[in-house]
């Protein structure tokens, strides 16, 4: 589907859909797909919103907007639920097509029923998105589980080869192995509400499907402990976690039922996991609160359940026990420290504040201060004159200082902002130029992108037509090698009755020996018949091993090969084959037979056989050769 938009792009010009196969196929893709698949190409291409359907075909459209008298385009997911629910049949034929455009806005569960439902699906995801059962559609959903527990069930049958696989298999074979399905029912078997497709979903989990789902359900009741007893959405939640834990109890059952025999730790581990969950849940406060909510329910009934160990049980209460003493501890500690704390800051508010002094107070004070500060000058003063002055030696350095910061030039502040003007503008160009830089190599990647993603989608098709070519290569070799099979068979079977006719013979024959010993005085006419009638078995062999050979087709073939042997051994008793395969020649009712019917002319289908004895004045026919009419 890819690979026909970016065509359509890349022509920018109308064009219809025998056009597009034409091109599509003298580019040696989907060389092999019927008019039939064809036409559903061309309901879903002109589903694409880029594409702008015309009366004379299809093009490249983007931007172009639809005619007031033209329908608003339906979303997929509403497209979806138009399709599964009971609208008219004509409503129904331009579904399909806007379901299969926007496959990529469903969530999981949508995209399966849409596939349960024959919408062609062109490109399934790497991986399932977020399945959020809680926005679909009951109806959807349920078309969705029947449709993952059928697929599933149709993965795990193994097809055996010269079997022809079952339409659950075929459609089974259209989902990417990658993809598994069974995981997509634990979210829906943990949704706290009452739905049937839950519930459904809940039975066709097994093993660690079933305890993933059972995890989700006691995270679930650990979340719904948020939500106090006396809030508005209290009664909403228990409603909704009642079907929740009806549910769950039926899974747990059947999960804690199928321990087994060997190698149970992973069992055994689960069910310490949800033993020290539902203990964790009755030792939280926010469960006491709730005396007889579905929480505390479910979580007395799975600490009690007697499927679990008793002594996982008593472990989980034990540790759970240990863990409520250490909280209760730490939170006496925190008190007595909160208590320490705001007694420190109550004696801390005691101490009275230090007394504000008058103005005139603290001015004597300053003065007094400034006298003190005085004192101390003098005293450094006096004692700096007992040591050589240094004023006399050194320059004043501050009056230097001063006098050159004098002569120094004040700074011009327009000066200074037209200079970060300027190397503002700069950085502005610098990176103007930069930005388009990178929106050109942007632009070339996005090519080389797209140009990339076409020639994989170009070779994905090939490699599919290959693989398809692969198949149905050796679905002609099975055939081919099931047929010679089956005629080797049947020549094993031929070689053993002519084997058996020579015994029989052999055996007249030995038996004629013996009667013509005993029975001296038998008549030449009573033997001769006898001779015959040997004759027309031996004759009757030969008939099945020419039919054989026929059928063959091959000169160089076992059953031609056996009919030459046979008749060579034939031959050294008199008995000669009358007609040759292929010949045409003219009507004799004597040795020759038609099925359907005399005429003048006549070609030979199988040889007939006659007896040349020594003292026979003509042949006699011991099998007539069947021939059919010639063709004018």
């Amino acid at each position: 589907m890819k690979v026909l938009v970016g065509l359509l792009r890349e022509l920018r010009e109308q064009v219809t859909i025998t056009a597009l196969r034409k091109r599509v196929e003298g580019m040696g893709i989907l060389a092999n797909m019927s008019l039939d698949e064809w036409g559903q190409m061309h309901q879903v291409l002109r589903a694409q919103p880029e594409v702008h359907a015309t009366s004379k075909g299809m093009r490249w459209g983007v931007g172009r907007t639809r005619s007031r008298g033209s329908r608003q385009q339906l979303s997929a997911s509403e497209a979806l639920r138009r399709l599964v629910g009971k609208s008219p049949k004509q409503a129904k034929q331009s579904l399909p097509a806007a379901v299969s455009a926007g496959l990529h806005e469903l969530l999981p569960y949508e995209q399966l029923a849409a596939h349960a439902w024959g919408v062609p699906v062109t490109e399934w995801p790497r991986r399932w998105a977020e399945p959020h059962p809680e926005r679909v559609p009951e109806e959807i959903r349920l078309i969705a589980v029947e449709h993952i527990i059928e697929m599933s069930r149709a993965r795990s049958r193994i097809v055996l080869p010269g079997i022809e696989p079952s339409p659950a298999a075929l459609k089974a074979a259209e989902i990417p192995s990658s993809l598994e399905l069974l995981p997509l029912l634990v979210p829906l078997a943990a949704m706290p509400a009452s739905s049937f497709a839950a519930d459904k979903a809940a039975k066709a989990l097994s093993g660690e499907h079933a305890w993933s789902a059972l995890r989700a359900v006691m995270e679930c009741f650990e979340q719904a402990l948020s939500v106090s007893s006396g809030s508005e959405d209290a009664p909403d939640q228990e409603e909704r976690l009642a079907p929740l834990s009806a549910r769950a109890r039926e899974l747990l059952k059947t999960v804690l039922m199928r321990r087994p025999k060997e190698d149970d730790l992973p069992w055994l581990d689960f069910a310490e996991e949800m033993a020290f969950g539902a203990c964790a849940l009755l030792a939280d406060p926010r469960t006491r609160e709730q005396s007889n909510g579905p929480v505390r329910e479910w979580a007395r009934h799975v600490a009690d359940h007697p499927a679990i160990p008793a002594e996982l049980r008593e472990g989980a209460r034990t540790a759970q026990a240990a863990a409520t003493v250490e909280t209760a501890e730490v939170a006496e500690t925190d008190s007595t420290s909160d208590g320490e704390r705001k007694q420190e800051g109550r004696e801390a508010e005691a101490v009275p504040e230090a007394p504000k002094v008058p103005a005139g107070q603290a001015e004597s004070l300053d003065v007094e201060a400034g006298g003190d500060a005085a004192a101390g000058v003098e005293a450094a003063l006096t004692a700096d004159d007992s040591s050589p002055s240094m004023a006399e030696d050194v320059p004043d350095e501050a009056s230097e200082a001063a006098q050159n910061a004098a002569q120094e030039p004040e700074p011009d502040p327009q000066a200074d902002i037209a200079a970060l003007t300027r190397l503002l503008e700069e950085e502005r160009s610098n990176a103007e130029a930069a930005r388009t830089e990178y929106e050109r190599q942007r632009r070339v990647a996005s090519e080389a992108l797209a140009e990339a993603e076409a020639t994989a989608n170009r070779l994905q098709l090939r490699i599919a037509d290959e693989e398809k070519h692969r198949a149905e290569a050796e679905t002609r070799a099975h055939a081919a090698e099931t047929k010679w099979e089956s005629a080797q068979r049947d020549l094993e079977e031929a070689a053993q009755r002519a084997e058996a006719m020579t015994r029989q013979l052999r055996r007249r024959d030995d038996e004629l020996r013996q009667s013509r010993q005993t029975t001296r005085g038998a008549s030449q006419a009573q033997l001769r018949q006898a001779r015959i009638d040997t004759l027309r078995v031996l004759a009757t062999v030969l008939a099945e091993v020419a039919d054989q050979a026929v059928h063959e087709g091959e000169e160089t073939g076992p059953a031609n090969a056996l009919y030459r042997r046979v008749l060579a051994r034939a031959a050294a008793a008199g008995v000669l084959d009358i007609g040759a395969l292929g010949e045409e020649t003219d009507y004799d009712p004597v040795i020759h037979r038609a099925p359907g019917g005399p005429a003048a002319r006549v070609v030979v289908e199988r040889p007939g056989f006659v007896w040349q004895g020594p003292r026979e004045p003509e042949p006699i026919v011991l099998e007539q050769a069947i021939v059919r009419r010639a063709e004018q």
